[in-house]
């Protein structure tokens, strides 16, 4: 039986023709549907909700949870005052996947946070992150928002020894493509860092007790077709979620 994996999902908004009314669509990339079906599991879109009866019945039936990537996450969740360069924030999912998030850590869940969203697991878990990391952190800081196709690994990131990731990659340095402006600053009771940009930029936090709850910066969902050994990432989540 495949595993079933519940992905979040982004919220966009468009204008109807030449009309006052809107759209909001949920919507997700392709690219994480494609990789869960390859690596052997059963993608599910998770839409926005605040129904707490719907959230249970999500966790209910999923064998495991991705948190996807998407735009910034409103700061008065982790008790900061916007930034001047905060992007856009869809306050609707960061409270849906908040909760999502608390619960399925709290039912040991196996859970794989990408991008955006080791900022939400690390945020449920009670830390804080970099609003914007190249005037809130120490100077040089990298690229962290690369220019090149998704597949393109831009830089690299060194592994902490005894780590899951470390056991997952198997190597202490790897590249990674790079799409982000804010990054994990205090890691949330529970977890620890495991892995950073040669500018001390957090790249992956995880946690010792649970099944498998491991965040990422990067984006290996874009990765794995060019770089194949990416792939074992997701197969090693599915293994935990069966």
């Amino acid at each position: 039986m495949r595993p079933v994996i519940g992905i979040t999902c982004s919220l966009t908004v468009s204008a109807i023709g030449d009309s006052i009314y809107t759209l909001e669509r949920n919507i997700i990339a392709l690219d994480y549907v494609r990789a869960i079906e390859y690596a052997g599991g059963t993608p599910l879109l998770i839409p926005h909700v605040g129904d707490i009866e719907c959230i249970n019945q999500y966790l209910g039936v999923l064998d495991g949870l991705i948190l996807s990537g998407g735009g910034d996450i409103d700061p008065l969740l982790f008790g900061q005052e916007p930034h001047q360069n905060i992007g856009s924030v869809d306050c609707v999912r960061d409270e849906m996947e908040l909760r999502l998030t608390q619960k399925a850590l709290d039912q040991d869940l196996p859970i794989l946070a990408i991008c955006r969203g080791i900022q939400m697991l690390n945020v449920a878990a009670g830390g804080t992150i970099y609003q914007d990391i190249a005037s809130e952190m120490p100077p040089p800081t990298l690229c962290h928002s690369q220019q090149g196709a998704g597949w393109y690994t831009s830089h690299t990131i060194d592994i902490l020894s005894e780590s899951r990731l470390l056991q997952i990659v198997g190597s202490p340095t790897a590249r990674v493509n790079s799409f982000h402006h804010q990054a994990v600053r205090e890691v949330g009771e529970g977890f620890i860092v495991t892995a950073k940009a040669k500018d001390n930029v957090i790249e992956a936090i995880e946690s010792p007790t649970h099944r498998f709850a491991l965040g990422i910066q990067y984006h290996p969902e874009m990765m794995w077709e060019r770089h194949p050994e990416v792939l074992n990432l997701f197969t090693t989540f599915l293994k935990a979620c069966r």
